[in-house]
């Protein structure tokens, strides 16, 4: 089984099936929205900042990085996935970076403060 190492924690994961992988569609490249998705791991659930790339029906394949920066990719239920703002991702994005380069990505600005 897949598994991924996420703040120090190593999860396992199973893929479900997609069925018929014909039907799956996609966003428009550079239009996938970001998602926060709850995974059903083991040895407990964990949330997860992903992309939504793909869906089928009510299945949504998200991908997402681990600690290594390596990817990962699940369908997951619907129900599963939710839309984050785009402060919201900027948020994780600030605390994902290494902190001696924070200040060349965000300079003065606080994470989370988007400008207009």
């Amino acid at each position: 089984m897949p598994s991924f190492t996420l703040e120090g924690r190593t999860y396992v994961y199973t893929q479900p099936s997609l069925g018929q992988p014909n039907t799956a569609h996609s966003w428009e490249y550079g239009l996938s929205p970001n998602v926060r998705a709850r995974l059903a791991t083991s040895p407990a659930p964990v949330s997860v900042y992903a992309q939504a790339s793909r869906w089928n029906g009510d299945l949504i394949l998200v991908e997402w990085e681990d600690d290594d920066r390596r990817k990962h990719w699940t369908w997951l239920d619907g129900s599963a996935v939710e839309r984050v703002t785009d402060s919201e991702w900027d948020i994780w994005e600030y605390h994902r970076c290494p902190e001696n380069l924070r200040r060349v990505r965000w300079g003065d600005r606080l994470p989370g403060m988007l400008p207009a």
